[in-house]
């Protein structure tokens, strides 16, 4: 069995900040809608010539909790922008 993956468009949230979210039915693991995720928002940083800076993530059962979607929101910033720093991440 295959599973289905979809993420959707990164959407702009305002100022060099971003949103972008994935979807992993049943069949297929969290983990992959998560790299999906982060993928598609690391190739849209590359896309402006910025890098990407993670700031938040969130993740939630959808769809009777069969899928998992992730959201992952972060910043496109020039490698010499003073907010370009390593990211706090907290659990």
């Amino acid at each position: 069995m295959t599973g289905c993956l979809s993420t959707s468009q990164v959407l702009e949230m305002g100022r060099d900040t971003y949103s972008v979210t994935s979807t992993a039915d049943g069949y297929r693991l969290a983990s992959q809608a998560r790299e999906s995720a982060f993928q598609a928002g690391t190739e849209k940083c590359t896309s402006l010539g910025k890098r990407f800076m993670f700031i938040n993530e969130s993740s939630a059962r959808t769809r009777m909790g069969i899928d998992t979607t992730v959201t992952v929101t972060f910043r496109c910033l020039n490698e010499n922008d003073p907010e370009y720093v390593r990211p706090n991440v907290r659990q």
